[in-house]
């Protein structure tokens, strides 16, 4: 455990230092470096910092024409002028915000100036104190995000040097901008993206090989030299500021165990003591510090070890389960290392396990007997103490006993001795290993498996006996035997009681209107004539022979039309009629009972006719009126007249809405077509030959016309 008192004494003395920053020296006419423009510079809160060493203000134009970090996309733009001040210039997007300082830079003087902005406030540093601050509340803004940074202005002009330039994404604190003056910080640090420490050249040198500057910041900044000369005291490297004008002593104590090793690595302590060295800052100066040393030492311990199965080391809780050497390191008293070494020697169980399978009882190693399955435990100790058992697992095995029945025709083998048969029926015994090794007594019971048995079969037709070696034709008692033939491959004696039928005759004159179904259901009869019908019994046999004198009687339904009459054809005088409607779920039009009838207008009508005892209805005839009816076109022609189908309709003035039917002698609708307006057209029927009429009904009247289809 390491505890570092440190007591610092700081004295300035007046010694010369010898360690100087590198730095750049602006000419004041057109030197700058062009930071080219990317997204990573253009923060929304933000830190400007520099060193700055101004020869003369008098260069730039105005108070605050001089810009040392300057956005070209209007975000952020900081500087001097010639009035010695430092001022900021930050775009909200709309307008620029600006912030001068009260306090002035001495020229010929190095200064350390700083802006910040967190989204509330302005604040100028200068030398790490605040000098000024604006409460303005904004979101910094760029007009364009790639427009490049400069450091300096080439047109205004800044004459004098410049050391440690920085942009930061937030705002630092004075107590951040206070540690920036003093150091540089490493690539990647958190929130740094930019940082030029111009330390590529050599000062006062020629440097003209050297075009770009390093960014410290590590997101790898394009940063161009411009205008730069580069070979003499001016617009080129120069010396920075010098800060080892004095020597930093220390003192403190530490504690360490067994060695230390001085901070400047040249000597290593095993001593306890009081020690000087010397160290070189960061920045080359000498720091001298008086180190009191106390050098503690390790200690050193063993013990012996001896468990069973494992043991868990109190110190740190580690789980041993072999034997072997462990050493485990705690501080001491002292706060060094105590080493302490476990001998350790691991004991296990001895465990058996013997396993016993006998019939009826079984004697263990330990000279019990038992005579139950189960597991018994012998329990001892090891040479090293530890508990060891013989676990003794027992399966005590049963005989058995079984019974079967074995059949017989004249002879069986015992199943369980090839060499026994028996021939008669009775009881008998065997005794074999059952499948656990242990005897198992088998009780055989023979019997005869001869059957015997009786069947009453009817028949109407010779029948045959079961063993097929014999045919009956009359009733009687007979007998049969299917040799080997059982279930169990012996004799069957079979006495057959058999009963031969004969079928019963009848004659029937059925009358019957349309068709006639014969009683066994096989025929039907839709023309009078004299046949033989059978029906067969649930035996299969002809229980009836029928002779059937059949008479059919019909209804006549079909009908003549003349044009708007339709007429029955039945010349029976005692024929009644009836005139359905087929669009009115076949009602029976009221009144219509005449053989002839003439529809008032189009429709779909049905003929019921009642005659021989018989009623019958037609099909359902499409009627549509013939000739003429409403106002009437007098303007169509149809050609040619006769045709083969294929004609042309012409009128002399349009029609509208206009529908077109083509209906047969009967009146039954064949085809139609349908036209919003009419003066002509083709059309074609492929219907039989013969007088059909075409009918044009239209807003403007209707016509019908005559066609002949050849």
């Amino acid at each position: 455990m390491n505890k570092l008192l440190l007591i610092f004494l700081g004295f300035i003395f007046g010694q010369q230092a010898n360690a100087q920053l590198v730095a750049m020296d602006y000419d004041g006419v057109n030197d700058q470096v062009v930071v080219s423009g990317n997204t990573a510079l253009c923060p929304t809160k933000i830190t400007l910092e520099t060193w700055i060493y101004a020869k003369s203000f008098s260069s730039s134009p105005c108070a605050d024409c001089a810009p040392l970090i300057w956005h070209q996309g209007k975000g952020y733009r900081f500087g001097t002028g010639n009035s010695g001040g430092v001022n900021v210039q930050l775009f909200d997007g709309s307008a620029t915000n600006s912030l001068t300082s009260s306090a002035t830079l001495t020229k010929n003087a190095w200064h350390h100036i700083a802006v910040t902005y967190d989204s509330a406030y302005i604040r100028l540093y200068v030398d790490g104190n605040i000098t000024d601050s604006s409460a303005k509340a904004f979101k910094l803004s760029y007009s364009s995000t790639s427009a490049d940074v400069w450091i300096v202005d080439p047109q205004t002009g800044y004459g004098g040097i410049l050391e440690e330039t920085r942009i930061w994404k937030y705002a630092r604190t004075r107590s951040e901008i206070r540690e920036g003056m003093m150091k540089s910080y490493k690539s990647g640090t958190n929130g740094l993206i930019l940082q030029l420490s111009y330390d590529e050249g050599n000062p006062y040198k020629s440097n003209t090989s050297i075009t770009t500057l390093k960014d410290g910041s590590g997101n790898g900044n394009k940063c161009t030299l411009t205008n730069f000369r580069l070979t003499d005291s001016t617009s080129n490297f120069v010396l920075g500021r010098s800060y080892c004008d004095t020597i930093a002593y220390a003192k403190y104590s530490l504690t360490r165990c067994s060695k230390y090793v001085l901070p400047s690595k040249k000597k290593t302590i095993t001593k306890s003591g009081t020690y000087i060295d010397t160290i070189k800052s960061w920045r080359g100066c000498d720091s001298i510090m008086t180190i009191a040393v106390t050098i503690n030492q390790p200690s050193y311990s063993s013990t012996k070890i001896i468990a069973c199965d494992s043991f868990v080391n109190p110190l740190n809780k580690a789980i041993y389960r072999k034997s072997g050497t462990y050493k485990v390191t705690i501080p001491n008293k002292a706060g060094c290392d105590s080493v302490i070494t476990y001998f350790v020697t691991i004991g296990f169980k001895d465990t058996n396990f013997i396993y016993y399978r006998e019939c009826i009882a079984a004697t263990l190693t330990n000279g019990t007997a038992v005579n139950q399955s189960g597991t018994y435990i012998d329990k001892f100790k090891t040479y090293l103490g530890c508990d060891s058992f013989d676990y003794h697992i027992v399966t005590i095995l049963q005989p058995s006993t079984a019974k079967r029945t074995l059949l017989f025709c004249k002879f069986v083998i015992c199943p369980t001795n090839s060499n026994v048969s028996y021939k008669k029926p009775g009881i008998y015994y065997d005794t074999i290993q059952n499948y656990l090794g242990c005897d198992s007594a088998i009780e055989y019971t023979v019997i005869q498996a001869n059957t015997y048995g009786t069947i009453s079969p009817v028949s109407c037709i010779p029948w045959k006996s079961p063993s097929g070696k014999y045919t009956y034709s009359t009733s009687d008692t007979y007998h049969d035997t299917l040799v080997g033939l059982n279930f169990d491959g012996c004799d069957s004696f079979i006495t057959i009681n058999l009963t031969i039928t004969q079928p019963s005759k009848m004659q029937l004159n059925p009358v019957a209107c349309k068709s006639y179904t014969t009683p066994s259901g096989t025929q039907t009869i839709t023309t009078s004539k004299i046949l033989k019908d059978y029906v067969k019994g649930y035996k299969g046999c002809d229980s009836i022979e029928y002779t059937l004198n059949v008479t059919i009687n019909n209804a006549d339904v079909s009908y003549t039309r003349s044009m708007n009459t339709i007429t029955a054809n039945t010349s029976n005088t005692a024929a009644t009629f009836s005139w359905l409607d087929c669009n009115n779920k076949m009602i029976a039009i009221a009144g219509q009972t005449s053989r002839s009838f003439s529809p008032t207008g189009d429709g779909r009508f049905a003929l019921s006719v009642t005659e021989n005892n018989c009623t019958d209805t037609s099909a359902c005839i499409d009627f549509v009126m013939a000739g003429l009816s409403g106002p009437t076109l007098n303007s169509i022609s149809i050609k040619p007249n006769p045709s083969k189908g294929a004609f042309q309709l012409t009128t002399t003035t349009s029609l509208n809405d206009v529908s077109i039917l083509l209906i047969n002698a009967q009146g039954q609708l064949a085809k139609s077509w349908n036209f919003t307006t009419l003066t002509g057209v083709s059309l074609e029927a492929q219907v039989a030959a013969g007088l059909w009429f075409i009918q044009i009904k239209s807003r403007e009247g209707q016509q019908t016309l005559p066609l002949m289809i050849e």
